[in-house]
């Protein structure tokens, strides 16, 4: 048999909804990041419980969105391809369209690019978090800044960061590190407008660290990924109960050696593991516990992935249950800009 990837609508509701009430208690703006579950549908479902929109990392996926009512996209990935940026600036044509930027090179590209389109495009500067992978400095921000208020064509929108749980330690910490990085994004929008730069936005990135970061005064928005669907690794964390994890891996058990169990889904779950937490959840398809001992061979299984965002990328079509009976297929999308 083939491995069968299904979201649970109940589910996955009710995560929306969660998550959706608890950045309204804080007077914050949820945005839905479609890396988790690339579905237009599931987008659509997010911005109708008032997400207010989308943020994705190719304006080719982003199209797919718009067609689902999606009216605001943010390119959540600072891209330095020229190329690009005429893309962006076409996608502005349909939507409003904000692009991270840690660049003053990508601020002037983007700008020629809105300028040649006849549009304007909103920047966020990225500013580095910790994770040193992209982002401006945090005391480098401001000199971005000026450079975006001097360029024809864009317009400063605000400020985003994103941190990562890189271990098991910064997962057990991960209120704290969001409400670190949250006073972190906060100081550097204060000091933008200190400088007479308008700066609308503190948009702080993260799943696992949004209850953190909500603390904050001063924080605008939060970007989330992994909400909707959730998985097998934020249950291990202890972040959901299993049972309000919405997207679930139906396999059968090709070997059992009393230790470790073999599924026909061993190559899709492969890797696919949180970079704080490795592993899957396994239960029988009531939802019980089980170990190698108390199956056998022909199973069925009911598997949480540890990670949401491999397993949907490598297996997108999505059967869609409500109170166990299937009533949709789900395509997700992975578009990028150029194939």
């Amino acid at each position: 048999m083939t491995p069968t990837v299904t979201v649970d609508l109940a589910r996955l509701d009710a995560n929306i909804s969660r998550y959706g009430g608890r950045a309204a208690e804080a007077g914050v703006a949820l945005r839905a990041h479609v890396k988790g579950h690339r579905s237009p549908e599931i987008a659509a479902r997010q911005v109708a419980a008032g997400a207010v929109g989308v943020a994705v990392h190719s304006a080719a996926e982003a199209m797919a969105y718009l067609e689902v009512g999606v009216t605001d996209v943010a390119v959540a990935w600072p891209w330095r391809d020229p190329w690009r940026w005429t893309r962006f600036a076409q996608l502005a044509r349909h939507c409003a369209v904000t692009v991270h930027v840690d660049h003053p090179e990508a601020v002037a590209g983007l700008g020629a690019a809105a300028e040649a389109h006849g549009v304007e495009l909103g920047v966020r500067i990225e500013v580095d978090t910790g994770l040193h992978r992209v982002g401006v400095d945090p005391d480098a921000a401001g000199e971005l800044a000026a450079t975006v208020a001097r360029t024809h064509g864009v317009r400063l929108a605000g400020v985003t960061g994103y941190v990562g749980l890189t271990d098991a330690a910064a997962a057990r910490d991960r209120a704290e590190l969001g409400r670190r990085q949250a006073r972190l994004l906060v100081s550097v929008a204060e000091r933008i407008r200190a400088a007479g730069s308008p700066c609308p936005t503190v948009s702080v990135g993260g799943t696992p660290t949004l209850p953190g970061a909500l603390d904050v005064a001063g924080v605008t928005e939060v970007c989330a990924g992994a909400y909707a669907l959730l998985d097998g690794g934020f249950a291990r964390l202890g972040e959901c109960d299993p049972e309000a994890v919405a997207i679930t891996v139906t396999t059968t058990v090709t070997g059992n050696d009393g230790r470790v169990l073999r599924t026909d889904a061993d190559a899709l779950l492969a890797g696919a593991d949180q970079t704080w937490m490795s592993g899957v959840v396994m239960t029988a398809p009531d939802g019980a516990p089980v170990s190698p001992a108390s199956v056998s061979v022909g199973d069925e299984l009911r598997v949480l992935p540890g990670h949401v965002c491999p397993v949907v990328a490598r297996r997108p079509l999505l059967h869609v249950l409500d109170s166990g009976e299937p009533v949709a297929r789900w395509q997700a999308l992975v578009r990028p800009d150029r194939a």
